[in-house]
């Protein structure tokens, strides 16, 4: 029985540096995928216009959220966040912190599509309330 135990143990730490490698790959793939769709966005003619990106407390950046419904909807997609440091979001930028986007409808509706978002929070109290 304690053999039994302690290859479990043995099989179960074996297999976390391989589950935290495929966890940080999907994070350095969602992080990518947002620097994408900024670089996108901003090489655009109409594009953010800068002044409005240096005011902003926060930035989200959803890459490819995709929505489908046939009576019932759903939209689901992963993206990532990330604020100014400091007291008053005055500061430099943080790191990124990775957000999920989920939702659900139901009534007439049909249909498929893929969307980038690219959310501005503009104050104070907007920052706060993401975080």
């Amino acid at each position: 029985m304690k053999n039994r135990i302690l290859l479990a143990v043995l099989m179960v730490v074996c297999a976390l540096p391989v589950v935290a490698a495929d966890k940080e790959e999907k994070v350095d793939d969602r992080i990518n995928e947002a620097a994408n769709v900024i670089h996108e966005i901003l090489g655009m003619p109409d594009t953010i216009p800068i002044d409005l990106l240096n005011r902003a407390d926060c930035v989200i950046i959803y890459p490819s959220v995709k929505k489908a419904a046939f009576v019932v909807g759903a939209s689901y997609g992963r993206g990532l966040i990330t604020c100014r440091k400091g007291q008053d979001f005055s500061g430099r930028w943080s790191a990124p912190a990775m957000f999920a986007l989920e939702a659900g409808s139901f009534g007439f509706q049909i249909g498929a599509e893929a969307t980038d978002f690219v959310l501005l929070v503009m104050n104070d109290s907007g920052a706060r309330s993401v975080m």
